[in-house]
């Protein structure tokens, strides 16, 4: 039985930020940050022109307006692309309709973790529901299926084709957005399938059998030919009242998306996903939340005007921030909020975690540190390990780290601890809203997860990176700086015109203090062995595994010609 945890959501505005945070029994456990210059753009809908189909991808490139195209799979192009190009073209090319997507594939998207055994080294196959069912395909007619299927949405897109698009991952580093092609407009009791022909799924989360067929009966009703629609976790035991009034603003949101088409020209944004607020109280506001606090009028109001639409039994449940701390201060999570950027995280126990972001994964190493308990070592690395999973798990949520995650725990001898440490994993990771794979424990103590990333991570998006060390945590020694700069100097020798040249260098003033701190002096030293005078000259612009050569007389930069 899953154990009610009681819930806070504190909205923090600071100037133009909006800090948004989900606070679990006294611990900050989600934290949401929007500035100005980086709005959130999940679920924005694009007129998009395609740039470029790469068949050996899968892929198509499609120009939305961003700093980078976006990235559009052949797996993310609906089979109802010809529903939504009859909206933009005038041409009708009068091909035959493809099946409808079944609405059903995305019933379980609230259900948070996916657990697999172990990776298999043969290629899936797909097989027959049930007994009699056809021969399952080899992996030779699976790969020409796939074949086809590339061949086919390949020679439907076209370099200049306009096409509606949503953003489904937003840009990371230098990766454009991922976009869909099958369009979804989300509202607080159900996701709305513009063109899901019909087809309604409901959230695995409603359990009961008799609830599941009310929710489809009433929904079917009420919804419009060729509309699809999932219905969500919140709408269970919800009046039908409520569900109609979502519905018809899902429904005037698409008719809105429908009237801007028709004189819309790519690149251009369509639709917009709902304030920051919004989206949280819609993805967030569950029966658990026992307070919801504001320190701004404007989003108190806001706030208020949701509730009492969306679940009025909660309205006294929200309150503005009145007191002489500020509020995160106020409910203790400030401190939360700067651990953000610490790589190690203390464990209760004396224990603690690393964490380390590298540009393919983020890899967290378990450490016992100063935890020596009078028993077995192996129950000790227990005890540390449990307690190592739950934490990992919040420190993901918390800084909101998606893609590949390897968690090198502590050794232990005994397989069923390993499973223990692999079935608390899999608990903590099923509060998480993002969808996440997990393997058990090897046979080397490494568990490894992935975890969906829709955005930057918060560390990505909160901090720069250190413009001494480029992001690596290491600094080039000064003396292998040195011994670069006397590299260059000895090929700059070899050219003929080179004696008795004058040459302007600048260095960081941490380089430079080691050669002012020489036997003889640097500057002296280098013309007895190369002929060229050399001034040396401290710039606090560069790095210190950097350095610039400049002729004195025309102020050309030579660096790049002799390295």
């Amino acid at each position: 039985m899953k154990k009610n945890v009681k819930k806070q959501l504190l909205m923090n505005k600071i100037g133009d930020e909006i800090q948004v945070a989900l606070v679990e029994e006294g611990r900050l456990a989600e934290l949401i940050i929007e500035r100005p210059e980086s709005m959130r753009s999940i679920g924005d809908i694009y007129l998009g022109r395609v740039h470029k189909v790469v068949e050996g991808l899968k892929a198509a490139f499609v120009d939305i307006g961003q700093k980078s195209d976006g990235f559009l799979h052949f797996s993310d192009v609906g089979t109802t692309s010809d529903d939504y190009r009859a909206l933009i073209e005038d041409d009708d090319d009068d091909e035959s309709g493809a099946d409808e997507g079944d609405a059903g594939d995305d019933e379980g998207d609230e259900d948070g973790v996916n657990t697999i055994a172990a990776p298999s080294r043969e290629p899936a196959r797909p097989t027959g529901p049930g007994k009699g069912e056809p021969r399952p395909a080899t992996a030779k007619e699976a790969e020409a299926r796939r074949q086809s299927y590339t061949q086919m949405i390949a020679s439907k897109l076209k370099p200049n084709d306009s096409i509606l698009v949503q953003v489904i991952k937003e840009p990371i580093s230098n990766k454009g957005s991922r976009l869909t092609s099958d369009i979804t407009i989300a509202g607080r009791f159900m996701v709305l399938l513009p063109f899901g022909g019909g087809q309604i799924a409901v959230s695995r989360r409603v359990v009961s059998r008799k609830e599941r067929a009310r929710l489809k009966k009433l929904v079917r009703s009420m919804l419009p030919e060729g509309f699809g629609a999932i219905i969500r976790t919140v709408a269970e035991d919800q009046e039908e009242t409520l569900l109609k009034q979502d519905l018809e603003k899902l429904l005037a949101k698409w008719t809105q998306i429908e009237q801007k088409l028709q004189d819309a020209k790519p690149p251009q944004l369509i639709f917009k996903e709902d304030t920051i607020i919004s989206s949280v109280l819609r993805d967030s506001l569950t029966s658990d939340v026992t307070e919801i606090v504001a320190n701004s009028n404007s989003i108190y109001t806001e706030t208020l005007n949701y509730i009492q639409w969306a679940a009025p039994e909660m309205v006294k449940n929200v309150s503005l921030h009145q007191g002489k701390l500020p509020l995160f201060e106020g409910y203790g999570i400030a401190k939360d909020v700067e651990s953000i950027f610490s790589r190690k995280v203390w464990l209760k126990s004396g224990g603690y975690i690393i964490i380390e972001h590298t540009e393919a994964m983020v890899v967290v190493d378990v450490n016992s540190g100063r935890y020596a308990a009078k028993r077995e070592q192996e129950e000790n690395s227990l005890k540390t390990n449990l307690e190592a999973a739950r934490e990992v798990v919040r420190q993901l949520r918390l800084r909101d780290i998606g893609g590949i995650i390897v968690v090198d725990f502590i050794d232990m001898i005994d397989p069923k601890n390993s499973k223990k440490v692999y079935d608390a994993m899999k608990t903590e990771l099923r509060n998480d809203r993002a969808k996440s794979n997990i393997l058990p424990l090897s046979d080397f103590g490494i568990m490894q997860i992935t975890r969906e990333r829709i955005r930057p991570s918060l560390m990505q998006r909160m901090g720069d990176q250190c413009p001494a060390c480029g992001g690596t945590g290491v600094v080039q020694a000064r003396f292998t700086t040195i011994n670069q700069i006397e590299r260059w100097l000895r090929k700059y020798a070899l050219q003929p015109k080179a004696k008795f040249q004058q040459l302007d260098l600048h260095v960081s003033p941490t380089v430079l203090e080691p050669m002012r701190n020489s036997d003889m002096k640097t500057e002296l030293k280098w013309f007895l062995q190369h002929l060229v005078f050399v001034s040396i000259k401290a710039d606090e612009s560069l790095r210190s595994d950097d350095f610039r050569f400049y002729t004195r007389k025309a102020g050309a930069d030579i660096t790049a010609e002799y390295n």
